[in-house]
């Protein structure tokens, strides 16, 4: 025996040991007190009354229909209604003057309470040897323990698919009879489904009133008080606190409402509640009165359990007519119950999802279909929880369901940072929330602020991306090229020998009229990144300062030999300017400029000849570099 728990049990029960004395057999069964006095129960004058009637007159036994520790219970045919009873008497062994007070007790309480659901008393009467006989209604059915413990019989007998609202619409008939009971000022306390008797076609019967007592004064002194109660008696293992005989404690209406509980229990778990591997263990089950129950239980009834079976009366359901009450709202409610189970297990998928970061899944098809799963859970969760409350506007599980979903989802979705759902569900919030209707306005600006710079960096990409526009380049530097090349060698060869001011003008003169005709039919596509204005600047800015320069050495009345000096130079500096501006890769180009530039220096008359080559080159060096153009860092956009 473990030292410690007798130590705890000891302080809570002063009276241990003659507990555990009266314990020393089966806790599942029923304990009785010792009964009346010995030399006063044979003379009590409910038993004298009965001297005269002899059972012999008018019952005709037929059979043994069962038997417990003290009492059996016999079939016979009541003769002068020529009807099946059962007759209930002690057994030979027993018939002592406390079990015979205990027999006539039973039959006093059960005679006095007349309710359907209580076995009626027939008759009352001695046998041959001047014992009494109780003659009781014949009950064909079985004990509710057995079809707690077999629901394979519920099938097969009454069509039943739930059990458990089976079960609890008998538990409720119970309940209507203890109030009758207490009403009359008396308590059962012994209720078990071992005492409780199914009928063939459904009937319930409460039985084993034989330890009731009352609340209520006797005059004709047939009825224990509970008040004077001093000895244990019950079913331990479904037993309230007081009912151990704690000093001070007090038997009551609540004390039956305990026991209601403890059924309550064995239909939710399947088990007695005080049920342990002995009876120290048992003993501080009681005394605790603190039931565990299976996850999967029905909250709304683990709840109602637990107050029914708190180890303090006065904090117990007030009587068994509200506990009758509280299982009726139950079944009421159920249908709106289960689609607040359907849509919490709906949520409680939906969660882990939420739980993800942003970018959780590498993969964006994994991402789009966590995406949909959360909001085809979340669309369960609602219309779950809506419907739930549609039925019974009360019911709060829903209502803390669905606010918790929505709250859930919209802190994700502002974890997402996208304040767009998060407005969308802001409005299903209640109570509303100005904490969050403020945190999803300072992310709509922020989202915003990060648009307008993430246009503002894509406009720039845009800028200088050499995708687009390649094929128009492309076609610029073939047709500029072939021009460019043919113009310097075919001024070179016509008119008349030597220099001439409209042979050096006369190249970039036309060039750049070409260039701004092309320019001007390709201008949407040439005109929308920096790039391709830039392609165009530069051949504008050559053609016009070598024209500038030509009219400034005209007007200073310099040889135009000394002007096509210039030319390479100028466009050596904006061919390298190109270079380190708008793409590298024109190098080539760069250097053929930069040797037509000392061509220049060094022998003008060759100058046309030479810018044709470099013109041949850059227009070669374009097709290639704008045949494959690097891959852009930004949006791409084909032009």
């Amino acid at each position: 025996m473990n030292d410690a728990l007798r130590r705890s049990l000891q302080a809570a029960l002063p009276d241990l040991d003659a507990i555990l004395h009266t314990l020393d057999g089966d806790l599942g069964a029923t304990i009785r007190p010792a009964g009346g006095p010995a030399d006063t129960a044979p003379r009590h004058p409910a038993l004298q009354a009965l001297s005269g009637a002899e059972a012999g007159t008018h019952l005709t036994f037929e059979g043994l229909l069962g038997e417990g520790g003290m009492g059996r219970v016999r079939q016979a045919t009541q003769v002068s209604l020529g009807r099946k009873v059962a007759v209930k008497s002690l057994r030979p062994d027993a018939r002592r003057p406390d079990a015979i007070f205990s027999l006539l007790h039973e039959a006093w309480i059960t005679g006095r309470l007349e309710h359907p659901n209580v076995v009626p008393i027939h008759d009352m009467c001695l046998d041959e040897a001047g014992e009494p006989l109780i003659v009781l209604k014949r009950i064909e059915g079985r004990p509710w323990s057995e079809l707690l413990a077999r629901p394979e019989l519920l099938r097969e007998r009454f069509g039943v698919e739930e059990p458990l609202l089976w079960h609890l619409q008998i538990l409720m008939q119970i309940c209507t009879t203890v109030a009758f009971a207490h009403s009359r000022g008396v308590i059962h306390r012994d209720l078990k489904p071992d005492n409780v008797m199914i009928g063939a076609y459904g009937e319930v019967y409460l039985l084993d009133w034989g330890i009731a007592v009352s609340l209520l004064p006797d005059p004709s002194g047939r009825l224990p008080l509970a008040s004077e109660v001093k000895e244990m008696a019950g079913t331990p293992i479904y037993m309230a606190p007081e009912m151990l005989c704690q000093p001070g404690a007090v038997l009551g209406e609540r004390t039956d409402v305990y026991l209601l509980g403890a059924i309550l229990f064995e239909l939710l778990t399947g088990r007695a509640p005080h049920q342990g591997g002995g009876v120290m263990e048992v003993l501080m089950r009681v005394v605790r009165s603190e039931p565990d129950f299976p996850v999967d239980a029905p909250p709304e009834l683990v709840s109602l359990c637990r107050r029914a079976m708190a180890p303090a009366p006065a904090d117990r359901l007030a009587s068994a007519e509200a506990m009758r009450g509280a299982l009726q709202d139950w079944l009421a409610h159920r249908p709106s119950l289960l689609l607040t189970s359907q849509a919490e297990r709906a949520l409680a998928e939906m969660m882990p999802l939420l739980a993800l970061p942003a970018g959780a899944e590498a993969d964006p098809e994994a991402q789009d279909g966590a995406r949909r799963l959360r909001y085809k859970l979340l669309g369960e969760c609602r219309f779950g929880f809506r419907q739930a409350m549609a039925i019974w506007p009360e019911n709060r599980r829903a209502a803390d369901g669905l606010r918790w979903a929505i709250r859930a989802s919209l802190e994700h979705e502002l974890a997402q940072r996208d304040h767009r759902a998060a407005a969308a569900l802001l409005p299903e919030l209640t109570p509303p929330s100005p904490e969050m209707e403020r945190a999803i306005e300072a992310l709509r600006r922020e989202n915003e602020a990060e648009a307008r710079r993430l246009d503002a960096a894509r406009s720039v990409a845009e800028s200088h991306d050499l995708t687009i526009g390649v094929r128009t380049r492309r076609f610029f530097a073939l047709v500029l090229g072939v021009l460019w090349t043919a113009l310097p060698l075919l001024f070179g060869h016509i008119g008349p020998e030597g220099l001439g001011w409209w042979k050096v003008a006369g190249p970039p003169t036309l060039f750049l009229l070409i260039v701004a005709a092309l320019s001007f039919w390709a201008r949407e596509t040439m005109m929308r990144t920096a790039v391709n204005r830039r392609v165009i600047a530069a051949m504008v800015l050559a053609c016009g300062t070598l024209l500038w320069l030509d009219l400034a050495h005209y007007l200073a009345g310099l040889d135009p030999a000394e002007a096509i000096r210039v030319h390479p130079m100028v466009v050596m500096a904006v061919i390298w300017m190109g270079v380190a501006t708008i793409d590298a890769r024109f190098w080539p180009t760069g250097l053929a400029v930069t040797a037509a530039a000392l061509v220049g220096m060094l022998a003008p008359a060759w100058v046309l000849y030479a810018f044709g080559l470099v013109n041949l080159a850059m227009g070669i060096n374009g097709l290639w570099v704008w045949r494959v153009a690097p891959k852009p860092q930004g949006p791409q956009t084909s032009g």
